[in-house]
């Protein structure tokens, strides 16, 4: 009876989660969505689903984001273009072409070589427990480079990963330099490093 009660539970959806069947097909988790002949939900309360282009597109945040904005995770948004759907944040059309940022705290442009997005690493949660300043991107010289405390010089451009890290320009080169993340952020897993800690789990997935 307790072996049958533990595979009955397992086989619930989380809280706050739900199934749909439609087609007969059947899909369960968050924010599910029936359309054009197909059944998907998102994995988390934060994710969102979308029936543009056709199809039904389910994404989530990433993990990280999650942790960071604690239970407060802006809501992303779909967008699509020529029979794509693209999710995430701060997305951006160019012609056919559609992309978004991956968190709230990225950033894409547009323009006329194209769309680029770029989001902050990982362990930049880690190191900030409030709000990431704004990146920016800068487009010089036909070349695009997003991130902080960008600088351009002889050609090239390049962006410091983090909002601690820096870049200076001296003599013909660009040079950008970010400090190391903090304990329990860096690449080894932080259940290698203390099995009882598993407040950030994102620390491997930079």
């Amino acid at each position: 009876m307790i072996s049958l009660l533990v595979v009955s539970l397992f086989a619930l959806p989380a809280v706050g989660s739900k199934c749909l069947t439609q087609y007969e097909k059947t899909a369960c988790g968050f924010q599910c969505l029936a359309a054009h002949g197909k059944v998907d939900c998102a994995r988390t309360p934060d994710g969102i689903c979308d029936d543009g282009s056709e199809t039904v597109t389910c994404w989530d945040p990433p993990e990280a984001v999650r942790v960071h904005y604690r239970g407060a995770v802006p809501r992303p948004k779909c967008l699509s273009r020529a029979g794509r759907t693209i999710c995430g944040y701060h997305c951006q059309a160019n012609d056919a072409d559609v992309a978004c940022a991956d968190t709230p705290d990225g950033i894409c442009t547009s323009n006329h070589n194209g769309i680029t997005c770029w989001d902050p690493p990982s362990s930049a949660y880690c190191a900030d427990q409030t709000k990431l300043p704004r990146p920016k991107c800068v487009l010089y010289q036909e070349q695009t480079a997003c991130g902080y405390a960008c600088e351009t010089r002889s050609g090239q451009v390049r962006c410091a990963e983090t909002p601690g890290g820096k870049c200076t320009a001296e003599h013909d080169e660009v040079v950008c330099f970010d400090p190391p993340p903090p304990p329990m952020c860096g690449p080894v897993p932080c259940a290698a490093q203390d099995p009882a800690d598993q407040s950030r789990p994102w620390c491997a997935r930079r």
